[in-house]
């Protein structure tokens, strides 16, 4: 398949993702913050942006798998430092709430601090290795 219809098929299914982990995640804790949920309305309404996570990385899975060996070696690579970003915040910042006493770093801002990572990675490793 093309780089460029991998693509377009890639942010056909990731755009729609992010924007109803977003909004899902916003409505979510408006709902809790402003209405009286039952424990069991409150999970099931925090499955809309699980789900959501769920189709983001499915879609970037198929993206990687209908690209050349090339351009998922530079997917991978940008993954990587994505999840080593993730691992180092939360680790580090994990110590820092344990010996100096730092204000607690919640989980949620694990996965845009981790989308955020990997898609400037792979910005640059297709910039360094001159593709698109």
């Amino acid at each position: 398949m093309s780089p460029e219809l991998a693509t377009k098929r890639y942010f056909t299914i990731f755009i729609p993702a992010i924007c109803a982990y977003a909004a899902g995640s916003a409505g979510v804790t408006w709902a809790v913050d402003n209405a009286d949920l039952s424990t069991g309305l409150t999970y099931s309404l925090a499955l809309v942006p699980i789900l959501a996570i769920f189709f983001a990385f499915w879609a970037h899975w198929r993206f990687a798998n209908e690209i050349d060996e090339f351009l998922r070696l530079i997917q991978i690579k940008g993954t990587l430092f994505g999840i080593a970003s993730v691992m180092v915040v939360a680790s580090g910042w994990g110590t820092l709430e344990m010996l100096a006493d730092a204000p607690r770093l919640p989980v949620f801002w694990l996965l845009p601090i981790f989308w955020v990572a990997q898609s400037a990675a792979t910005a640059v490793f297709s910039k360094r290795e001159s593709v698109f």
